[in-house]
């Protein structure tokens, strides 16, 4: 079977295999025959070998975990069947019987020994195709067979704002606008889920104004910002202060901005894995001083459980009702498996690239 991997641990290793064995389900497994995957950030650290491990018994990882496929063969009794579109989830449970994998939630494991597709000890979905237990399969509406590789990343907003309604479910609140940093797929998700709950929301980014994701935003009825000729301190001074504020910039110097943005009783979600180890100068104690006498939060979201693909898979539905084709446009590029490689090489006016493999 073809496959696209790396060799974790070594720095450019991306390539193309033919050898990958083909699914061998087990009883309460199904197949899936990958129609596309999604390429991100994780990927291309993949790539350059700076994480990712390999499973056990191989000497390569097939990577990939944005993913759509259809089922070709599923289990008798399951809620999938042949010819359903469907995405997986990533993240499986630990062997250590943490309480959060022990009741379906392993994105909220508690040990950091779980496993995660195409990232962690487990093949990813950058292959023909893929066996996998039917708890971890979403279903996918065909008016989605474009854009639901967008699923994943969106799931990852979808649980921090979830978690943060929870969290902020402590007192009377009424929230109403929100700031995205971050104009990458994942803050544009981000953003137009906000917007679909009602929010009066600002992407703020370093991409000139008038661009294509200021135009595309726009289209959504989102603000566009770049911080660059606009002060985010002046933008969301007094009255326009934050009730959320999201970083899903990248940059560990955002984080400072993103926390001091937020109004009283404000929730700051952060959804960036940053990598690298610069050091910045921040006034903690002023910081811990607006946090506690202002009530904050500051929350961190990362890889999600099936309920928040739920919610993404019914969230982009919405969208693409509400604004047909509006999606599509996130999806820059598109290239034949085969041209992975030139996937891992970003263009300047990117936002998703995808795979095809059928």
């Amino acid at each position: 079977m073809r496959a696209v991997a790396v060799k974790p641990g070594t720095k450019d290793s991306l390539h193309l295999r033919t050898d990958v064995p083909d699914p061998t389900p087990k009883p309460y497994e199904a197949v899936v025959r990958v129609h596309s995957a999604g390429v991100c950030a994780t990927d291309l650290d993949l790539h350059q070998g700076s994480i990712g491990r390999a499973p056990a018994g191989f000497d390569y990882l097939v990577i990939g975990h944005e993913n759509l496929g259809t089922v070709e063969h599923a289990p008798r009794g399951s809620k999938v069947r042949a010819g359903d579109l469907v995405i997986s989830t990533l993240r499986r449970a630990c062997g250590d019987y943490c309480r959060p994998c022990l009741t379906g939630e392993q994105d909220m494991c508690v040990t950091g020994n779980f496993e995660e597709r195409g990232i962690v000890g487990l093949h990813g979905f950058m292959s023909e195709a893929y066996a996998e237990d039917t708890f971890y399969l979403v279903k996918v509406p065909p008016q989605l067979a474009e854009t639901a590789t967008l699923a994943e990343p969106m799931s990852i907003l979808e649980k921090g704002i979830d978690h943060a309604m929870r969290i902020q479910s402590r007192f009377s609140w009424e929230p109403k606008k929100a700031l995205v940093m971050g104009a990458g797929p994942v803050g544009i998700l981000g953003a137009a889920a906000l917007r679909l709950r009602g929010y009066e929301v600002i992407v703020a980014s370093l991409e000139p104004e008038g661009g294509r994701k200021d135009k595309l935003l726009a289209e959504a009825g989102i603000r566009y910002l770049c911080v660059k000729t606009t002060s985010l301190a002046e933008a969301t001074r007094g009255a326009d202060a934050q009730d959320i504020v999201i970083d899903a910039s990248g940059s560990e110097m955002a984080v400072p901005f993103a926390i001091e943005a937020l109004a009283q009783g404000g929730i700051c979600i952060l959804a960036s894995v940053t990598r690298g180890s610069r050091p910045i100068t921040v006034d903690i104690a002023t910081v811990n001083r607006n946090i506690v006498l202002g009530n904050r939060v500051i929350l961190g979201t990362v890889k999600a459980g099936r309920r928040h693909f739920e919610m993404a898979v019914r969230d982009l539905e919405t969208i693409e009702m509400r604004r047909p084709g509006w999606l599509a446009n996130l999806v820059t590029r598109r290239l034949p498996y085969d041209r992975a490689l030139e996937a891992m090489t970003r263009t300047p006016d990117e936002i998703k690239t995808v795979l095809q493999f059928a």
